[in-house]
């Protein structure tokens, strides 16, 4: 299989409306649905005078190509070049009932997905509450989650909407054409303009051309043929002047998206039957009759967690409400007494829609919801190791159930957030992990290290000589320590610290900005403050510690400066670095 990992950026407000418009005021879906992202590239392709024909089919009916959904990043991310994975937050994830979430943004989030598996009943192990306020615990409300749990840094959110109020206007052809008419005010919920998304499109490539496929969706290689970029905008939802534009790149990758970040199959499902058994230690633990667990001894243990709507049918056409353990056998081709299914969180909506190609509305299915998760034990006897994992990385890369190419069955085998746990019992993420040591060293590297030669001598040169602010020091330092954040970002990774911070202090230059303009004295030379900062800071060779260092002495010494001749009209820093004459 082949992976077009898909950035897109919103060039106006999206709206996706989650049900038929009626009433003022028009939800939002919390994504771009995995069925609109396929329509959208097939109205673009009927748009560009092409037909409906066996090619088109191929392309857009194909159980081979699987369109993901488009989600929105959090705000903490979009800043971010490289492609993040978004994926459902677990329904069997719960958290604070007044103040939910991971770390630095709530009380954190315990996972209940192995407690329902145990034997003791919920009565026996008390009420479970908020380690931090005491409060009940209740089921995460937060649909999207980005996490690396390499970095043990993890963030939930919901997306970032805005609500666009609008008038309605006469309709063409009558009296009162583009009149604003009475009682016609409405208000659409969307995305707004700027917003990151990231989807995949999942193709397998030995029955599929993938060059000839990116290009008959409008998509033009970049010079290193891994990189593709879509040569107009694609229309989503709600299309108008102002509404449903969107930039798209595309990566072309070898593993699924969450590989990355989750780990590849194998590293999962070691950790997995590891954490579990630690935790179990026999099947005695487990909630299973009397017969199973002699059955059971050790068997092997899996979660399945939907990243996508899935519709399950059985023999009968009829749909599943849940992922049950004889449908597991008859996909894994072993008897149903081999497999149980220990515990589950799940959710079913009825799918709907309209194929704008056919000019007919879809089937209405029942779909079980992304998010849903079922834990299921084999027994060992009923299927080799290898066999059984072997199986279950196709359901990841092939997808189960019915309407695979409009992106429904996307499956994730191991998820690693239900078997790691801190010693709250509690899912080990937090946004600022990875950044804690950081932020100690920068002090100590910063206002508490030895003033550096060249700052003191520069600071000197133009003490009282320029306009600077406290403003504008302040802002500065804002911006240089988000760069920072940014570049250490275990996501990022095409982020040039130094020329951010230089094409910032050119900007200001260039614009002619009070302080930032001032001529000084440096060197035996005329300069611009701006020019003169850029150079002592040696952002040209792209040293990002000694820059960052020198900056933060610089504010520091400048802010000195401004604070001790308010007081003092002949202060003069070098009483801060130790340098004034006896």
């Amino acid at each position: 299989m082949k992976w077009l990992l898909l950035k897109a950026k919103a060039k106006t407000a999206i709206a996706i409306p989650r049900r038929f418009e009626a009433g003022n005021l028009y939800e939002s879906r919390m994504e771009i649905p995995k069925t609109t992202v396929r329509g959208a590239f097939a109205a673009a392709y009927l748009n560009r005078g092409k037909s409906i024909d066996n090619k088109f089919r191929l392309m857009f009916e194909n159980h081979l190509i699987r369109f993901g959904p488009l989600r929105p990043l959090a705000k903490e991310i979009e800043n971010f070049h490289d492609f993040v994975p978004v994926m459902p937050v677990p329904k069997s994830a719960q958290s604070c009932k007044y103040d939910d979430g991971l770390p630095e943004k709530g009380h954190g989030v315990r996972d209940l997905l192995f407690e329902l598996a145990s034997e003791v009943k919920p009565s026996e192990k008390g009420e479970i509450n908020c380690t931090d306020c005491g409060a009940p615990i209740e089921p995460l409300d937060k649909p999207w989650l980005v996490s690396n749990w390499s970095q043990s840094l993890g963030i939930v959110y919901k997306p970032d909407f805005r609500l666009n109020t609008h008038v309605g206007l006469g309709a063409v052809g009558t009296e009162e054409m583009g009149v604003a008419m009475e009682g016609r005010l409405f208000s659409l919920q969307c995305f707004p303009q700027g917003t990151k998304f990231c989807g995949w499109i999942a193709i397998n490539e030995n029955e599929i051309d993938l060059e000839s496929f990116l290009k008959e969706l409008g998509f033009e290689a970049n010079e290193d043929r891994q990189s593709w970029n879509l040569t107009f905008n694609l229309r989503v939802g709600r299309r108008s002047s102002t509404y449903g534009a969107l930039e798209v790149e595309a990566k072309v990758n070898d593993e699924p998206p969450w590989c990355q970040t989750h780990g590849n199959f194998d590293e999962r499902w070691e950790k997995f039957q590891k954490g579990f058994w630690e935790r179990f230690k026999s099947p005695e633990k487990l909630k299973l009759d009397v017969r199973e667990k002699s059955a059971f001894p050790d068997g092997y243990v899996f979660s399945v967690a939907f990243v996508t709507d899935t519709i399950l049918i059985d023999q009968f056409l009829r749909p599943y409400r849940i992922l049950t353990a004889s449908e597991v056998a008859n996909r894994l081709l072993i008897p149903e007494s081999k497999v149980k299914l220990l515990t589950l969180f799940a959710q079913t909506q009825v799918i709907r829609g309209w194929n704008n190609a056919h000019r007919l509305p879809k089937e209405q299915d029942l779909a079980i919801v992304a998010g849903s998760v079922f834990l299921i034990i084999v027994q060992r006897d009923g299927i080799n190791e290898n066999e059984l994992k072997q199986k279950l990385k196709e359901w990841e890369e092939k997808g189960i159930g019915w309407r695979k190419s409009e992106g429904f069955g996307q499956v994730l085998i191991c998820d690693p957030w239900h078997v790691s746990q801190d010693e709250n019992g509690l899912v080990p993420l937090r946004w600022k992990a990875s950044r804690e040591k950081l932020e100690t060293k920068r002090k100590k590297l910063g206002e508490f290290a030895r003033f550096d030669e060249q700052i003191v001598k520069f600071v000197e040169a133009i003490e009282g000589k320029v306009d600077l602010t406290k403003t504008q020091l302040q802002n500065l330092r804002a911006l240089a320590r988000i760069i920072d954040a940014t570049y250490r970002h275990p996501f990022e990774k095409e982020m040039k610290p130094c020329e951010r911070l230089k094409h910032h202090l050119e900007h200001q230059r260039d614009r002619k900005i009070k302080g930032w303009s001032q001529e000084i004295q440096w060197k035996g030379e005329k300069t611009k403050l701006a020019d003169g900062l850029i150079g002592v800071l040696e952002l040209a060779s792209c040293n990002w510690e000694v820059a960052l260092q020198r900056l933060e002495q610089f504010v520091h010494l400048m802010l000195a400066s401004i604070e001790g001749k308010t007081l003092d009209k002949n202060f003069k820093v070098s009483k801060v670095t130790g340098r004034d004459e006896p």
